[in-house]
């Protein structure tokens, strides 16, 4: 982008004028930076209220206050002038829209630093070289990892109308007033010719067409082209030099693809600019004499007065960030995770030698993708024996392990239990689906653990659990007779009493919507069984994929089934009780955000903003505030939904993970819960950068929240990584994938809603085995803070991970980590540490009546002298993918009493008070005549 335009002369000056000649770079009419600061802030709110960018006013306003400020000091302080920052203007809104920070407003700093900067230390005859905000952009990619990116491709509104919008204004207001037609006409034919190159190179992964238009209908493309390629300032006059310059752009940038980079304009722009400085004082040293030429320019006075001025100012703001920012290990953390192996937990999942197989074959080019996901973890005691048991999902294994029952014999050791009721669903996925979620709850009250198993491009199943029944426990399908058989496409589930009538209602989140859009008749979407064409031509079967990457809203719309009482369900239309969304739902969570007694929902979402239903009592209203970065205007890339009280404040938080990469820098979200505003909603902040749980450089999946060393903090557990090729090596070394989906990205949605534009993944990687995290709570006071400990616990290695489960497996009080992994076995790994009674766990019985018999939505408070309250609530479902133990675990820390208060407030109202030993667990029971006691 232009950030600083070159004046016209005027030969003499107004009154107005010299009444203010202390000031420098006073905008005179006909300047062209006047209507290209127009076009930027129109353009930046455009972005803010309508296209989606990953920016907020209040981001925006710091960069631009930040970068005039600065350069208002820098030329002040050098030329003893005062500066109209008019340029330093363009140059920090550019930076505001071209570089992408989801995680904090202290990092914007840099990118504007360095752009400011560059404008006195790197110039040629006292001007500057470099484009700043180039610059600013180039060296921020590559000195701060990958806490600064650019911005999502997906951002910049992907559509021919934004394009031409660009392209008319650039024409319009700059381009011709500035004499660099050459070069945007040599660059523009160049480029298409290595566009064609590069297409006719890669038609075997990407269709032709794609690459074309997800680069010419990109207005970052056209950003890049009319105006930061055009600074006069920093590109030649000439028609020669203009003509060079674009072709060595057009060149270096066709080297950077075939590195498979994702940030080539900026790269290659800097790269061409670099060579240009270093060829501009070579040639001058080479005719003044390098002695000479030293001397008076490169370590002239003015200039070591600038390099210092400089460097003050970049010393002065790394050691505030430091201290804001402060980084933090931690070598003993007072436990360690032992991982069990296959041989010796007797849990064991093994893959189907080729399962991408099973998508339709026009879907087999990006069948890895489609089955991603799936691998699940539940929780729950199916036998009644006291012991957690272990429930897995997993569409990519063999037959015989895509579901399966694990129980518990003590140990660490699992026995597998025989499931004939899932036998079909197992063996026939094209007849059934695939199993792809699970969840443990008593949808009848009677005492035992009931099977929800969910399903995608196939009906859901409901196994009814026999042992209250019978004596033993034994599953039979009653997924037809319960009413909870529908066809789905679905990853998340989670159960809740939402209209306070005490039976556990069901809600369902579909990702995909479960028909095709564009039939006449109904058709189901089934991507193991597409339909056939209908007429030439006819691509009605492809169009399923998201229709945008921030904004989607053609998912499907969850599924409401409300408890009849007696183990049955009825269908409520969600839309009729306040959840119309569609958007591409991944988990749920539930809880108590505001304290009313009532339960909340918070449904994680990908490719669109997460939606948080209050409850207001049997109806819901989605709370949404107005701007990126606060509630309903996330990231856009929610995958977990964990809700606990991780800063001990007797408030839920809500922990969302989410992607930190190249193209996608958001991270994880944690909404702080600061109380109820002036409406009775709950009032959430996202505070993962300053609390330390952004996850970044990491592709985030499930999480789970729970104190892990008993010390009275919650902690966190996070799974990453996306796919490899460990079920289709097709390559030496494995190719990233995240390249071509760059250009699926710049396009827009009526090209990549359409699966069969997608390219081809068969052999590629996105992201793969990346490490686990282990984010220990080390908090003060009531300030959390975390750290990531997963080398120093042992959890060392990395996988493509889905599901986490904290569940206590030897009911030692610790809590141990149960990951379902999408390309393998899962991993278990033991809790160790040394035993003490700073601990309690209580496993909760409902009457039944009021309050169903797992008691979820029943709130428990721990109170031990001279510290806070503990508060956590008890819940069926716990983030993505993963179901933790039913008991409610409190880690108590050092010093913690023998005795402690407990109070209950169950679901429906009721208080009890109890006081009880530490170091067990404890069955409470609501209503000792009516309920049982686990």
């Amino acid at each position: 982008m232009t950030t600083s335009i070159l004046e016209p002369a005027a030969p003499s000056r107004s009154a107005l004028e010299r009444r203010f000649e202390t000031w420098a770079s006073l905008p005179r009419r006909g300047d062209p930076r006047i209507p290209f600061a127009f076009l930027l802030t129109l353009y930046a709110a455009m972005g803010v209220t309508w296209l989606g960018f990953n920016r907020s006013p209040a981001q925006i306003a710091t960069i631009v206050v930040a970068g005039c400020a600065l350069d208002m000091l820098f030329h002040y302080t050098l030329h003893h002038r005062l500066l109209f920052p008019l340029s330093a203007y363009i140059t920090s809104l550019s930076l505001a829209l071209l570089l992408n920070y989801a995680h904090g407003e202290i990092v914007l700093l840099l990118p504007v630093f360095l752009a400011i900067a560059s404008k006195y230390v790197f110039t040629y005859k006292g001007g500057h070289v470099f484009n700043p905000s180039l610059f600013g952009v180039v060296v921020s990619l590559l000195v701060a990892g990958r806490l600064i990116t650019t911005a999502p491709a997906y951002q910049w509104g992907g559509t021919w109308a934004m394009s031409a919008f660009m392209v008319m204004a650039a024409l319009s207001l700059f381009v011709f007033k500035v004499g660099r037609g050459w070069l945007v006409g040599s660059f523009l034919t160049f480029y298409m010719a290595q566009t064609g190159l590069r297409a006719y190179i890669m038609r075997a992964h990407l269709p032709p067409e794609m690459l074309f238009l997800g680069t010419l209908s990109s207005p970052a493309f056209f950003l890049f082209t009319f105006f930061m390629m055009t600074d006069p300032k920093t590109s030649p006059s000439t028609r020669r030099g203009q003509i060079g310059i674009a072709a060595a752009v057009t060149l270096v940038d066709l080297v950077m693809h075939t590195r498979g980079s994702v940030f080539t304009f900026f790269y290659a722009a800097f790269a061409v600019a670099c060579a240009r400085f270093v060829w501009l004082h070579t040639s001058a040293m080479i005719a003044a004499g390098p002695g000479g030429y030293l001397r008076t320019t490169l370590l002239s006075r003015a200039k070591l007065q600038t390099v210092a001025l400089v460097t003050a100012i970049g010393l002065i703001g790394g050691i505030g960030y430091a201290r804001v920012r402060p980084a933090v290990t931690l070598s003993d953390t007072g436990f360690t995770l032992q991982e069990i192996p296959p041989a010796a937990s007797g849990v064991d999942v093994v893959m189907d030698t080729n399962p991408y197989e099973l998508v339709d074959p026009r879907l087999r080019h990006i069948g890895k993708w489609l089955l991603s996901v799936g691998a699940s973890v539940s929780a729950g005691d199916a036998d009644g024996d006291g012991d957690m048991d272990l429930f897995f999902t997993n569409p990519l294994a063999r037959a015989r392990d895509r579901s399966a029952l694990y129980l518990n014999e003590g140990g660490f050791r699992f026995t597998r239990a025989a499931l004939p009721a899932l036998s079909a669903l197992n063996h026939h996925p094209h007849a059934n689906g695939l199993p792809t979620g699970s969840l443990f709850f008593d949808a009848d009250s009677d005492g035992d653990r009931d099977l929800l198993v969910l399903v995608s491009f196939g009906e859901t199943r409901f196994l009814e659990n026999m042992l209250i029944e019978t004596g033993r426990m034994s599953f039979v399908d009653r997924s037809d007779a319960s009413g909870v058989a529908r066809y789905t496409i679905t990853l998340g589930a989670n159960v809740l009493d939402y209209d306070g009538d005490g039976d556990l209602d069901l809600l369902i989140g579909e990702v995909m919507p479960a028909r095709l859009p564009g039939y006449a008749h109904d058709v189901r979407l089934n991507l193991l069984r597409l339909p056939a064409p209908e007429y030439p031509g006819d691509r009605r079967m492809f169009r399923f994929m998201h229709d945008g990457w921030h904004d989607a809203d053609n998912g499907g719309q969850n599924v409401l089934l409300e408890n009849r009482g007696d183990g049955t369900f009825t269908e409520v239309d969600a839309a009729e009780v306040g959840m119309p969304e569609t958007h591409w739902s991944l988990a749920i969570g539930t809880g108590d955000l505001n304290s009313d007694g009532k339960t909340d929902v918070y449904v994680a979402n990908d490719f669109g903003p997460d939606d948080l239903y209050v409850n207001d009592g049997g109806t819901f209203h989605r709370k949404a505030e107005r701007f990126f970065g606060e509630i309903g205007k996330d990231t856009y890339k929610g995958m977990n939904a964990s809700l606990a009280d991780v800063d001990r404040n007797g408030s839920l938080d809500v922990y969302v993970s989410n992607v930190h990469h190249a193209l996608q820098a958001e991270g994880s979200l944690l909404w702080m819960n600061h109380g109820t505003d002036d409406h009775g909603d709950p009032i959430l902040k996202d505070e993962a950068a300053a609390l330390g749980v952004l996850n970044e450089d990491r592709f985030g999946w499930g999480a789970a929240v729970g104190d892990l060393n008993n010390d009275g903090w919650k902690d966190i557990v996070q799974a990453n990584g996306m796919v490899d090729d460990r079920l289709d090596d097709l390559y030496e070394g494995c190719p990233d994938y995240w390249y071509v989906n760059h250009k699926l990205m710049q396009s827009g949605p009526e090209i990549h809603t359409y699966a069969d534009q997608w390219g081809d993944l068969r052999g590629r990687c996105i992201f793969p085995n990346e490490k686990r995290r282990v984010y220990l709570n080390r908090g003060e006071g009531s300030s959390p803070l975390f750290v990531d400990v997963a080398d120093a616990v042992g959890l060392t290695g990395g996988d493509n991970s889905r599901g986490v489960s904290l569940v206590d497996l030897d009911d030692d009080g610790r809590l141990d980590v149960v990951i379902a992994n999408q390309h393998g076995a899962p991993t278990i790994l033991r809790n160790r540490g040394p035993e003490d009674s700073s601990w309690l766990g209580l496993g909760l019985t409902g009457d039944g009546r009021t309050c169903a018999a797992g008691a979820e939505g029943s709130t428990v408070v721990v109170g031990t002298p001279g510290r806070p309250a503990l508060m956590a609530e008890a819940q069926a479902g716990s983030g993505f993918s993963g179901q933790g133990d039913p008991r409610i675990h409190f880690g108590l820390g050092d010093g913690s009493p023998r005795f402690v208060n407990v109070s209950v407030r169950w679901c429906g109202g009721r208080t009890t008070d109890h006081r009880l030993r530490t170091g067990r667990y404890h069955d409470v029971v609501m209503d000792p005549s009516k309920g049982r006691s686990r």
